[in-house]
């Protein structure tokens, strides 16, 4: 009798084979799977889960019958058949894998068309949350209070052991989660069994993943890192190669997974090694989810690299607007500041992460920097950022951060490009949507203009405080300027402080 699973859209399901390894090492122990359906044809490597358990993880891409075969030369029985009926997905979190958009290159939609607004949250230690609790409560804790103000990705680490900066200065361990509960191979961090991996970690991980993606969370997962003290496998080692392996075929079927190599990539001097293992790791997925590295622009930069990337991931502390041009003009690519400041804890700008601290006008100012050169924005804070997380507050940023979030996705974002050549001084950014609808973003009190002649002929103007939200209607009056020798609308920012002008055709 045929096996049948019945499973929602996009989420994924696990087959399960249990049997005899002919190996001594089970997670070395080879398994695949083969899925058939009305969203075409899959091969996804399988994975073992402890207590004689391995599993191929399988998430439908479209409704109706998917057929499956399981094969392995290690296990017997060494195939399963079976079938997945695949129903409508009733989450409306849920929209499958995301994408880069074909239509607009600089930006990404999901895989059922829906535009993805990429506004993320630095959670690096997310996942050491829920160690501990089946039910990780702190993890869902801490997604739901962010979720009211627009975030939707998490970037997190496999695995992090330990930041250095990152501790009370009074000693105290209250909401420190570094060194983490639990590592990710078997062993210890100073005493590592590289060749076997930690499955209670990674069933830990797989309930933090699960979570994400019901509440509507990306997940932007950093392979590797550097600069955080983890006893890594030896480089090209077969337990390095395991380890890659590994997370690739338990997370792939997730359709909010986005992989990058490591934090800091450019930490990794062999850049050959670098293209090595993210090769590897998409050879092994078969959803070919989006792939980047974390500021490595030695390694994006190289032209033997670019079918391996699907957008530049940037860590810019300075010249917000006109690096995210740079990278533009160089490709056609989404672009991502994923770390262009931190925001200060309770304590303000004398805070013990003082040396990563910024006032919150500063940091909202940035952003709006880089959301004005169409690139996507990350946000630090940094009581949550690294391994103590403390979410006991709201900080100031969370909703000055929504006053963006909101402002860009009440509009067509993805429609906007970038013109430098509209404005007349730095002082003033500006995207436009042909010449229909622009945005006017002022870095100081004072006034933005556009040329008359790229005015629509009737249009509404509207300014935005960015520190408040405020909103009031815009009066612009025609101005002869001699340099320009044009006319031009000027328009006077009624706040003194940055903000935003949009100006819409009737």
């Amino acid at each position: 009798m045929t096996k049948t699973i019945t499973t929602p859209l996009y989420q994924p399901t696990d087959i399960i084979v249990t049997g005899h390894c002919a190996l001594d090492n089970p997670f070395f122990a080879e398994l695949h799977g083969i899925f058939s359906g009305p969203g075409g044809r899959y091969s996804i490597p399988g994975f073992y889960d402890g207590n004689n358990t391995w599993k191929v993880r399988f998430s439908p891409t479209a409704p109706g019958t998917w057929t499956y075969t399981i094969a392995s030369p290690h296990i017997t029985p060494d195939t399963t058949h079976g079938q997945v009926e695949c129903v409508p997905n009733p989450n409306p979190n849920v929209h499958g894998g995301l994408k880069v958009d074909p239509e607009h290159p600089y930006h990404f939609r999901y895989e059922d068309g829906t535009p993805y607004f990429m506004f993320a949250y630095e959670a690096d230690w997310l996942w050491a949350l829920g160690l501990g609790d089946p039910a990780v409560t702190k993890v869902h804790a801490l997604l739901d209070q962010i979720k009211d103000f627009g975030f939707n990705q998490i970037i997190m680490q496999v695995y992090a052991h330990e930041a250095e900066w990152c501790h009370h200065k009074d000693g105290s361990k209250a909401n420190d989660y570094g060194p983490p509960a639990m590592y990710a191979w078997e062993g210890s961090n100073e005493q590592p069994n590289h060749e076997r991996m930690n499955t209670a970690f990674f069933q830990n991980y797989d309930r933090v993943m699960q979570a994400l993606l019901d509440k509507g969370f990306t997940a932007h997962v950093f392979l590797k890192v550097y600069n955080k003290h983890v006893n890594w496998p030896p480089a090209y080692s077969a337990a390095e190669d395991l380890y890659f392996k590994y997370v690739t075929a338990r997370y792939q079927a997730f359709p909010n997974i986005i992989w990058d190599y490591s934090k800091e990539s450019y930490y990794e001097l062999d850049k050959d090694y670098l293209a090595s293992r993210i090769a590897l790791v998409k050879v092994n997925d078969a959803y070919r989810r989006l792939t980047t590295v974390h500021d490595d622009r030695r390694f994006y930069g190289q032209p033997q690299n670019a079918g391996l990337l699907d957008f530049v991931t940037l860590q810019q502390h300075n010249e917000f607007y006109a690096s995210a041009l740079i990278e533009r003009q160089n490709r056609r690519w989404p672009v991502f500041n994923s770390e262009f400041g931190y925001e200060s804890g309770p304590g303000g700008l004398d805070d013990y992460f003082a040396w990563s601290n910024n006032t919150v006008e500063d940091f909202i100012n940035r952003a709006w920097q880089v959301a004005m050169a169409g690139a996507y924005i990350g946000y630090y804070y940094n009581y949550t950022a690294w391994n103590i997380i403390d979410y006991s507050h709201i900080p100031p940023g969370y909703r000055l951060f929504k006053i963006l979030h909101d402002f860009f996705t009440s509009i067509e974002w993805w429609r906007f490009e970038p013109r430098r050549d509209y404005v007349r001084n730095d002082g003033t950014l500006c995207l436009a949507r042909g010449n229909e609808e622009y945005v006017l973003y002022t870095r100081a009190a004072g006034s933005a203009d556009l040329p008359d002649d790229l005015m629509p002929g009737d249009f509404t103007a509207t300014w935005l405080n960015t520190f408040t939200g405020d909103r009031r209607p815009a009066v612009g009056e025609r101005s002869t300027f001699s340099h320009f020798s044009q006319e031009r609308w000027v328009f006077k920012n009624p706040f003194n402080v940055p903000a935003a002008l949009h100006i819409r055709g009737r």
